[in-house]
Parts: C-alpha cells; sequence; structure tokens
C-alpha cells in the first residue's frame, strides 16, 4: 500500500508540476540544493548537470524527503500569466523540463515505481516513439508523446525513465506548441551530463 501511494504521489507531483505552476527565482544559485558550477543535487542518487542554453534552473525541493521523493524542474522562455484548472494564476512557459527521484529500500520497489510511471503514461499519452537510450552510463527507456487531456497547456513532450540502484528516476520534458527546439535532443543534453 505505501509503494502504492509514493507512486501516485511521485506522479501527482509530476502531473501538477507539468502544468507551469512555479514561479522563477533568480537568486536560486544561493540556494543550498544548487551547487556553485549549477549542478543540483537531486536526491542521494542523482546530480543534475548545469543546464543547457535557453534553460533556467527554476525549482529543486526536497518536499518529500522522509519518503524519498524529490524533484526538480527547468525552464525554457518567458513566464506568460496562465488560468490553471484550478482557478489560480501560473507561470507557463514555452519548455518545462522536470526530474522526479523517489529512493526506495529495494530495487524490485524501484523497479515497480517505474513501471507504474510508465503505465501512468501509457494511459495518459498519445505515445508516438519509444525507445531505448543509453545516455550517462545510464539505461532509459524514453518516449515521445502528445498529451491527451486538451486542457493541458502544453502539446507534446518527451520522457525517459530509468533505474539506478533502488532509485527510480523520471525526466519529463514538456513543451508548448510554439516551442522550436529539438526536445529530444535538450533531453539527451541533460541525461548525459548527470553523474550518479
Amino acid at each position: 500500500m505505501k509503494r502504492k501511494w509514493l507512486c501516485v504521489v511521485a506522479l501527482a507531483l509530476a502531473a501538477v508540476l507539468c502544468t507551469g505552476c512555479g514561479v522563477k527565482d533568480e537568486n536560486l544559485k544561493s540556494d543550498p540544493l544548487v551547487n556553485a558550477d549549477g549542478t543540483a543535487p537531486v536526491g542521494k542518487t542523482l546530480v543534475a548537470p548545469a543546464p543547457p542554453e535557453g534553460f533556467t534552473l527554476l525549482d529543486n525541493k526536497d518536499i518529500l524527503a522522509a519518503n524519498g521523493l524529490y524533484y526538480a524542474s527547468w525552464v525554457n522562455g518567458e513566464p506568460q500569466p496562465y488560468e490553471n484548472s484550478d482557478g489560480k494564476t501560473v507561470d507557463l512557459y514555452d519548455a518545462q523540463l522536470t526530474l522526479v527521484v523517489q529512493e526506495n529500500k529495494t530495487e524490485e520497489k524501484a523497479a515497480s515505481a517505474v513501471s507504474g510511471w510508465q503505465e501512468l503514461a501509457q494511459q495518459n499519452y498519445d505515445i508516438s516513439d519509444t525507445q531505448t537510450l543509453t545516455a550517462g552510463g545510464q539505461e532509459y527507456t524514453v518516449i515521445q508523446f502528445t498529451y491527451q487531456d486538451e486542457s493541458n497547456p502544453y502539446a507534446f513532450g518527451v520522457a525517459a525513465f530509468g533505474q539506478k540502484g533502488t532509485s527510480a528516476i523520471e525526466w519529463e520534458l514538456s513543451c508548448q506548441e510554439s516551442y522550436t527546439g529539438d526536445a529530444l535532443a535538450v533531453l539527451t543534453e541533460f541525461l548525459n551530463g548527470c553523474t550518479y
């Protein structure tokens, strides 16, 4: 039951983040969760690279650290006001990359979390391509997709699912129709820069 709850929390968190509900913090580099070189440790397993050109670290949180759940997000473009489904005005970016790391007690639980995330993606996205990608020495299952939910302000995206020991890892890059970058290339650049 606890494992299922953690999966639900992680997926809900990822869905919330993909609605552009953050506010860019220009002073984030002073945050202890960001290194001086722009890299960002996310949990105890992963250090995300300094973002590629055009992307800025928006947030890096360990809000559910007691349950082993961590996330970080990066954004591209200038924020535009957007009213979400809750009637709140939030910042919406051309693209937003979200990383969720769930640290588990066993490798089996990590594998189960990754499977749960992939299953949810299959239910909620129209997947156009699935491939296996090795980046930075780590293997990922990568999907390219469009969003089924018409109320989602993002049109398409790319996601990577992986496991490192007892940690389940999900990266998701959500893009508006106006985003002109190569989503897969951007995600691959982030993945290649990760250290474990």
